[in-house]
């Protein structure tokens, strides 16, 4: 397998010959990996939808005796139905399997490359969610699924970033046993999480929010001694205000460390990396050690790999991955004022 890697940005610059040295000969072994992983999913969606129009039939012939459109869609259309959504969880599920096998293979080498960083797929180190929550940057939850977790150094500042979805689940209920009842569940946030280390601890939590309009009196009632129940701050800065409301424990102390130049810093941080989402797909905030930011994203984080994709077409998806590592360094580049 005949594979090159032509560099395209400037954190590209001399991967291609890594590329050649310890990516290259490792690829067909990686698609030997897939075929089989494809293969599998293949297996198991077939099972899953012969399983679900086995059902289907034996219902439709077997069942209550109705007759009309209706029996026919709930006899036959509701287990394949179930079938269908087997078969898309064994699909997924096969599908994250080989996508971390590939990061494993893969990640280690661009981090060596980037320098200062690692890369854990299962995020099994967690991440600050409890501090974010309190503070007010990211909403209320129930479960948290993170992955691809990047922890590093860039211009002697100390970063870890996951990707992140966190969902509010709810029981229609009344019972006390939890695992009862019907449930429904949001997604209350989709995107990147980062903390970055701030050079001297800050005395006051200091919260950076989306403007909700009236909304915004809603959270402060609500608010409590967090988050936007603290007291609000006017930071004399007037694009900044159209879009934002700080709130700070000591609202003295978070306009000394809110200048002017660090607002503008955080706009066009805001508006570069909010994609579809504006400049409002972003929250910050600071709290002790370190600041805080939540940057709405819909596509995937890092992806390496597609179960369908033969690994001769690697180059594009290590393109996004060092697309996705240039944005942590333009988000450090502005926080440092450049």
């Amino acid at each position: 397998m005949t594979v090159t890697f032509t560099e395209k940005s400037q954190i590209e610059t001399g991967f291609s010959e890594v590329f050649q040295d310890r990516i290259a000969p490792r690829l067909g072994d990686l698609e030997a990996e897939r075929k089989t992983y494809l293969a599998k999913a293949r297996r198991h969606v077939g099972i899953a939808l012969a399983v679900g129009a086995t059902f289907g039939v034996l219902f439709t012939l077997f069942g209550s005796g109705s007759d009309g459109v209706g029996a026919l869609v709930a006899g036959f259309g509701v287990p394949l139905a179930f079938g269908g959504v087997a078969a898309f969880v064994l699909w997924n599920r096969q599908t994250g399997k080989w996508t971390g096998s590939a990061a494993q293979t893969v990640m280690p080498v661009v981090c060596d490359f980037v320098g200062d960083m690692s890369h854990d797929h299962e995020a099994h180190k967690g991440f600050a969610l409890e501090r974010m929550q309190k503070l007010g940057v990211v909403g209320s939850y129930t479960r948290a699924e993170i992955s691809d977790r990047l922890e590093g150094r860039y211009r002697e500042t100390d970063f870890e970033l996951v990707e992140a979805r966190l969902i509010s689940q709810k029981s229609s209920s009344t019972s006390s046993d939890d695992d009862s009842g019907d449930r429904s569940s949001r997604t209350v946030f989709k995107g990147l999480l980062m903390r970055v280390a701030v050079p001297e601890p800050i005395p006051t939590r200091i919260l950076i929010a989306r403007d909700f309009g009236i909304g915004n009196k809603l959270g402060e009632l609500l608010g409590g001694s967090s988050g936007r129940g603290m007291p609000k701050v006017d930071t004399g800065h007037p694009e900044f205000e159209q879009h934002f409301e700080v709130y700070a424990a000591d609202p003295d102390v978070a306009h000394d460390v809110l200048a002017p130049g660090f607002l503008d810093n955080l706009l066009a941080i805001a508006k570069a990396e909010g994609g579809r989402h504006g400049v409002q797909g972003m929250q910050a905030g600071f709290h002790d050690d370190s600041f805080f930011m939540a940057l709405r994203r819909e596509g995937d984080f890092l992806k390496m790999g597609s179960l369908s994709t033969p690994m001769d077409e690697i180059e594009d998806d290590l393109h996004r991955i060092f697309d996705d590592i240039a944005t942590i360094h333009r988000i450090i580049d502005r926080l440092h004022g450049d």
